[in-house]
């Protein structure tokens, strides 16, 4: 004697392709920490171009505040290009660490949720080859994904 299933057989192969539709959408659907190395990257390969007004909007709020945009747009090619003698560089990145209750400065606000990101840029230039190391911090502000730096001691 046949047993009969609780549900019908032509319901597997619908719900194998829903169980696989939720794992693509789950893969293909950027995580905060994608979005976050996301803005990172296209910070630095604006600055990498020289587009120091492109980059600088990619700047949360408290770091615009701290570095006006034309003194910003003046003052970071003129550390690098000018000072170092070089053109461009390279740079990688670390992967996004999530930290809670960061702050950029020893008396701001905390911000509740940052992803923390180390970049190395490499240059080559007049002093030889040298790495230059910064802890980049993202977080969301408006919906879009911010820049910050960390200017504590």
């Amino acid at each position: 004697m046949k047993r009969k299933l609780p549900f019908s057989p032509h319901l597997v192969p619908i719900a194998a392709g829903l169980v696989i539709l939720v794992l693509l959408a789950a893969a293909l659907l950027p995580s905060d920490a994608r979005k976050a190395a996301k803005t990172v990257e296209e910070f630095y390969e604006l600055e990498q171009e020289a587009k120091f007004a492109s980059s600088w909007e990619l700047f949360h709020s408290s770091m615009q505040e701290h570095f006006p945009r034309d003194s910003y747009i003046s003052d970071r090619p003129h550390v690098f290009q000018n000072h170092f003698d070089v053109e461009d560089y390279e740079f990688t990145m670390s992967s996004p660490e999530k930290i809670k209750e960061w702050r950029m400065f020893a008396d701001s606000e905390p911000l509740e949720e940052v992803y923390e990101i180390v970049v190395t840029k490499s240059y080559v230039g007049k002093y030889g080859h040298f790495d230059f190391v910064q802890f980049v911090y993202v977080t969301e502000e408006e919906r879009e994904w911010r820049i910050l730096w960390d200017y504590k001691e």
